[in-house]
């Protein structure tokens, strides 16, 4: 079921008024006189402010550093010739220098792991400062992780919801079957969708194949939940501790596993987890998560 299917499908049961506007990016929820939105997949839970906070890179990795909470390194370029001119190209090529020659650059308020560029080489940096200048305002760039597992976190009001991990598109060959027919089992909600003629020709048996470097779900990852008791406490507590300092009410914390120590990479208030559902053999988990903090909404 789609996010808006479940929305109504919850408003329904619990009888909600409710009107899908603005081209289906806005729920309007109505109960006992009073109004909430969803917004995307923003609920009324987080202020504006902090939810502002969290979407933007740079401004979550400065207010996680004043509570000296684990979270990665960001560092901000604004484009050139706006009011926060700050010398971009500069200081993108002296960070890359600082930084072992092995960055990432990406939008400041980017998600779904789109226009997310992992750069080896200097010569590449002009050309792809260029490209997402043209529609971005800020840019993040921050030192490569070389991350071992990646791992999301549905905290509502200081409560661990879910815990799954997420792991980047990779099959390893039969000797027998193609690189297409190896995705398409391995995540057809995915790759039935995708243009994959390119990748029509047979892996050796043993032989590794990563279709993508990212963990994103939205670029071919698949999940599953979180069983060990230890690392589950662990993740959760890091969540709790991240949440509780910022005051977040209902959000998506991704934590990565780089040579057993955990880091925040990233916050999300947009708590996006449909997608979850292909994965994992409880049906009603996500519904469940997204009907309370629909009625969390309503206490207020």
């Amino acid at each position: 079921m789609n996010f808006q299917d479940l929305i109504k499908n919850i408003c329904e049961e619990e009888n909600i008024e409710y009107n899908l506007i603005s081209e289906g990016w806005c729920f309007v929820l109505k109960k006992n006189n009073i109004t909430k939105y969803i917004l995307g997949y923003s609920f009324s839970l987080n202020d504006q402010a902090l939810g502002s906070i969290i979407n933007d890179k740079y401004a979550l990795y400065e207010v996680c550093k004043l509570r000296n909470l684990p979270i990665i390194e960001h560092q901000i370029l604004f484009r050139p010739n706006s009011n926060h001119d700050n010398n971009a190209y500069y200081k993108a090529l002296e960070y890359f220098n600082k930084k072992d020659h092995n960055v990432v650059i990406k939008p400041n308020n980017g998600s779904l792991g789109d226009e997310v560029y992992h750069i080896k080489n200097k010569d590449d940096i002009n050309n792809i400062l260029d490209n997402l200048f043209t529609h971005h305002y800020s840019l993040s760039i921050c030192p490569f992780y070389h991350i071992d597992s990646e791992y999301r976190v549905i905290v509502l009001d200081g409560v661990v919801k879910l815990i799954f991990e997420k792991i980047r598109p990779t099959v390893i060959g039969d000797g027998v079957s193609t690189i297409k027919e190896l995705l398409l089992k391995l995540n057809p909600w995915y790759f039935e969708n995708i243009a994959l003629d390119s990748y029509d020709y047979i892996l050796k048996k043993d032989e590794v194949f990563t279709y993508d470097w990212r963990f994103n779900l939205s670029k071919g990852a698949t999940a599953k939940l979180v069983s060990d008791k230890k690392l589950y406490k662990k993740l959760e507590n890091l969540a709790l501790q991240i949440t509780n300092s910022l005051n977040a009410r209902f959000v998506s914390v991704d934590i990565i596993n780089c040579q057993n120590n955990l880091y925040l990479l990233e916050i999300n208030s947009r708590v996006c987890i449909n997608k979850v559902c292909h994965f994992i053999k409880d049906d009603n988990l996500v519904k469940k998560i997204y009907k309370e903090a629909i009625l969390k909404m309503f206490e207020e």
